[in-house]
């Protein structure tokens, strides 16, 4: 009996120690695993801040790798033709500077265009004052009268609740130090302290963006002139290992893919939209109706809330012009069909056949890239997240990520 209680015991000793250890390595797991969750957090908030403390220098580089995608195809179109007088063809640099110059060129005339039919709207504006006026005036009546019929049916409401405020307004003596205190503030107000402000802070805003479109046309020469060698050192970069290479060939041809037919396709559709959203404006009799038109098309490719956005224009056109509330109803009924039926047709169809994206995570991304980087980053959305899906299917430890994504 002595002996079996004995073993009884050290049984139960051993057992004892087995659960305190395995209590042990299990805590052991909590810990490396809360760790870990931290070490992601802080992760992910230092890109943040770094995103956010490197934008004037990430938003021009990453715009031009973007751009890039859209004129490498015009680029080896050049490459084809030969110099003129010999038989020597085009080289990749000389084809790539054609290409960019051609590039800013165009957009310094859409520029100059958009510039001029502004200062003509700005120069026409006193045409519109007295229409102006009067729309105002008829839309104050108008709103006078609702007021009114509100103000009547609260009105039995109101006499419940007489005398409730009673007591509650200033005395005289308070009044009058309020009254002093703000002729004190508007004599010592200074006129030009704002207005010099204001004007240094648009020639700095001015000077910052000449700054970035300058990193922008420069990145991108060199990004169109190396091509694909680009590529090849980008592979030769992720290490020796077969594997890793492998990846990186099918991450890039992925992101070539992707992007570049995406980019393609909502250039070309855009273009598409603002010529139609001009053209029927015009023929509606609306006034600056190719502005409101190149607007369209350049709101258009925010996605979700640019469509939105641009009905504003030809809403507030419409209403000088017109003056009527039935005009306004028709150019934003006109916006609106254009811009929705590509939104409802032709996107989801590109986006679908060349990115099959999650539509929440294209929400998600241009929320988070237009609080990052502005109106840029609403452009770059959909290719960065796309960019993003192509990384994460060939990564191992993103796999998780490549699913969300995944439309």
């Amino acid at each position: 009996m002595v002996s079996g209680d004995g073993e009884e015991a050290a049984a139960g000793s051993s057992n004892s120690g087995e659960e305190s250890l395995l209590g042990t390595v299990t805590r052991l797991i909590d810990d490396v695993r809360a760790v870990r969750v931290f070490v992601v957090v802080i992760g992910i908030a230092a890109i943040i801040w770094l995103l956010d403390f490197a934008q004037p220098i990430l938003v021009p580089i990453v715009l031009a790798f973007f751009l890039s995608y859209v004129l490498t195809p015009f680029v080896n179109l050049l490459m084809k033709l030969r110099i003129p007088a010999t038989q020597v063809n085009m080289p990749r640099g000389m084809a790539a500077l054609i290409v960019v110059v051609t590039t800013v060129g165009f957009a310094g005339l859409l520029g100059t265009f958009i510039g001029d039919q502004i200062r003509r709207l700005v120069l026409e504006l006193h045409n519109y004052q007295d229409q102006f006026i009067d729309n105002i005036d008829r839309l104050r009546d108008r709103v006078g009268d609702l007021q009114q019929r509100v103000e009547g049916y609260l009105d039995p409401f109101r006499r419940e609740g007489e005398g409730i405020g009673e007591g509650s307004s200033l005395s005289g003596e308070e009044t009058e130090f309020v009254e002093a205190v703000s002729e004190s503030q508007g004599s010592e107000m200074d006129i030009w302290g704002p207005v010099l402000e204001f004007a240094a802070g648009g020639l700095t805003g001015f000077l910052g963006i000449v700054a970035q479109a300058l990193i922008c046309i420069f990145v991108l020469v060199f990004i169109l002139a190396q091509g694909p060698s680009l590529h090849n050192r980008i592979v030769e970069a992720v290490g020796a290992s077969e594997k890793r290479r492998r990846a990186a060939r099918i991450i890039l041809n992925n992101v070539t893919n992707d992007v570049q037919g995406y980019l393609f396709n909502r250039f070309y559709t855009n273009i598409t939209v603002a010529i139609l959203v001009g053209l029927i404006f015009y023929l509606y009799g609306l006034d600056f109706a190719f502005l409101l038109g190149i607007f369209a098309g350049l709101f258009n490719f925010i996605p979700y809330v640019g469509p939105i956005i641009g009905t504003i224009f030809p809403a507030t056109v419409a209403y000088v012009q017109f003056g009527e509330l039935q005009a306004v109803f028709w150019c934003v009924l006109i916006y609106a069909s254009v811009t929705g039926l590509e939104g409802n047709l032709v996107t989801p169809y590109v986006i679908g056949r060349h990115l099959k994206l999650n539509s929440l995570a294209v929400l998600l991304s241009a929320i988070f890239w237009g609080w990052m980087w502005g109106p840029v980053g609403l452009l770059l959305a959909i290719p960065i997240v796309a960019t993003m899906k192509s990384v994460s299917q060939n990564v191992d430890g993103l796999r998780g990520l490549a699913a969300f994504l995944r439309g």
